[in-house]
């Protein structure tokens, strides 16, 4: 059995948990209304050998309680912006990843870890132009919430061509 990404990990995934709740108290002492969904597992996909492409981007499993929050939180508003903060680290990238609805003033804040050693196939598709999406979803994937990202670039490590 693959052993989990972050089994070996420093404090950095903590540091990236603690930086989202941080966040989401600053929204919420605005008056926003906030997810924090903490993934039990980040894949970038496609993944080398898939025959098909879903889509291009993260994805991103939930526990089924955050997923019904978080369905909840999204529906019917209109995601417009995004921030991420980055640190790479031992063969993974750490994001702090922020979506927001600034109209309805709604708020996902999304810890997020992936592996570059998986991503030769999404990195490729994105730069061949394909927008980059995070789907997140609980452990049914035909369910789940997407968040497209015309601008992959805070996603992505800053350093990628030097990998």
């Amino acid at each position: 059995m693959e052993e989990h990404p972050l089994s070996e990990s420093s404090n950095t995934w903590d540091t990236v948990v603690e930086e989202c709740e941080s966040i989401a108290d600053d929204y919420r002492e605005r008056g926003w209304r906030v997810v924090v969904a903490t993934p039990g597992d980040v894949v970038p996909v496609p993944q080398p050998g898939d025959s098909t492409v879903d889509h291009v981007g993260l994805d991103i499993v939930v526990g089924d309680d955050v997923y019904a929050e978080l369905e909840s939180a999204v529906e019917g508003a209109s995601f417009d912006e995004y921030e991420a903060f980055r640190a790479v680290t031992g063969g993974l990238v750490y994001l702090t990843l922020v979506v927001r609805a600034t109209d309805d003033e709604v708020a996902v804040c999304l810890p997020v870890y992936y592996r570059l050693a998986e991503t030769e196939r999404m990195f490729s598709l994105v730069d061949d132009g394909e927008t980059m999406k995070t789907k997140v979803h609980p452990l049914d994937p035909e369910q789940g919430v997407e968040f497209v990202h015309d601008d992959p670039e805070p996603l992505l490590p800053p350093d990628r061509e030097a990998e």
